[in-house]
């Protein structure tokens, strides 16, 4: 990482001092570690007493982050970070948050959704005091699928749902020395259930459009599932079963992990990995099984599968105590 500063002892009021600078290809919260000024020290509200300026605890899978520095900006491209997603909450300086197409102005108590892995930039145009909670983004898409909308959205977490997020992290942050291994994963769920809600807050929904989504998506999966053997199965022949228009499916899964095609791909791997390790197998060939599930090229099929498991189907066959059987 490349970091300069100016020279120079560095005061509390002295934001009209330049930033320092730093460009990483680290994840955001780890590069936000590297930039932080370490004799910096000022009273607000992460203030407990201690010297520190940047400190972690990890609590079951989340990890809560307390930073505090000069005013600096920061580019990360988010490389070698697993993915997580995380809520900076600014209390104390101003804050500018760029990623993707989104930028995020945050002021003393405001909050907003930011992810780890991706490239991002952060100016603290004061000195500052941040809290950062990072869970696994794949719980959240999970759960909440409208969280996307909420990225890089300033929250107030003065009022509301938002404020009592912010309490709880400050109250986990306060107790954290006397907290164990016992029910830290009970902890991680209630901070993952109070992230959504915040989520909820920032994206105003309609719960019957939530409802006709989720509706339509088991219609559509259904669908596909009974269909995997068909090698022609598309978006076109799925949106003319289900009378939704193809643009329609593409919206329905626009926030989901996978695309519809994507998932149908891995659910038709699921189904050949599970007839390659059933006993009685050996009576067909592994091409097949393929053809079976809707593939229409064996060398295709034995790449992707590799791929998806790590093993081709013929070892897997082998392992499993099966004959080995030719793909043709």
């Amino acid at each position: 990482m490349l970091l300069e500063s100016s020279s120079g002892a560095l005061s509390l009021g002295a934001s009209d001092r330049p930033p320092a600078s730093a460009e990483t290809s680290l994840g955001f919260v780890r590069a936000l570690e590297n930039a932080c000024d370490p004799e910096v020290r000022h009273p607000g509200a992460l203030d407990d007493g201690s010297d520190a300026t940047f400190s972690g605890r990890t609590i079951g899978r989340v990890e809560i982050v307390e930073a505090a520095g000069r005013p600096l900006r920061l580019i990360t491209d988010g490389r070698g970070h697993p993915g997580q997603l995380t809520a900076l909450v600014q209390f104390c300086g101003t804050a500018s948050v760029h990623q993707a197409d989104r930028t995020a102005i945050l002021s003393d108590g405001d909050l907003c959704l930011v992810r780890g892995s991706r490239p991002l930039t952060l100016e603290q145009d004061a000195c500052f005091e941040s809290i950062l909670v990072s869970v696994p983004e794949k719980e959240i898409a999970a759960r909440f699928p409208l969280w996307r909308a909420a990225l890089l959205t300033p929250i107030d977490s003065g009022s509301g749902v938002p404020a009592v997020f912010r309490e709880a992290v400050l109250s986990l942050k306060r107790w954290s020395g006397s907290l164990g291994d016992a029910g830290s994963e009970g902890l991680a769920d209630a901070v993952l259930d109070l992230m959504g809600a915040v989520i909820c807050c920032a994206v105003p929904i309609n719960s019957d459009c939530v409802r006709r989504s989720f509706y339509h998506q088991d219609r559509i999966k259904t669908f596909a599932r009974l269909n995997l053997a068909n090698p022609e199965l598309s978006i076109e022949l799925i949106a003319e079963a289900v009378g939704l228009s193809p643009r329609q499916i593409h919206r329905l899964f626009a926030n989901e992990e996978l695309s519809l095609m994507r998932w149908i791909w891995v659910q038709r791997l699921e189904q050949c990995y599970r007839e390659l390790i059933q006993d009685g197998s050996a009576q067909r060939s592994i091409s097949e099984i393929a053809y079976a599930w809707g593939f229409n090229d064996q060398a295709h099929f034995s790449r992707t599968f590799r791929k998806h498991f790590g093993v081709s189907p013929r070892s897997l066959r082998r392992r499993s105590g099966h004959p080995s059987v030719s793909l043709s």
